[in-house]
């Protein structure tokens, strides 16, 4: 889940991205699945793939192409 971005979000929902090992995936945004949520996986813990993903996608979200 990405905090942040209030002019996006809703009381109760956030942006998150939904992805599988091999950073597939897309931004959705409300509250995710419970089963969905596990524990907490550091960003040096995921699949290289999905590290390149979420930081490709923080970065547009916060307007950082390019820096």
């Amino acid at each position: 889940m990405f905090t942040g971005l209030f002019d996006l979000k809703k009381p109760g929902e956030y942006p998150y991205l939904a992805m599988d090992v091999f950073g597939r995936g897309e931004v959705l945004r409300g509250k995710p699945p419970a089963e969905r949520i596990r524990d907490e996986v550091a960003f040096e813990d995921l699949p290289e793939g999905v590290r390149g993903r979420v930081l490709e996608e923080y970065r547009r979200m916060w307007g950082l192409e390019g820096d």
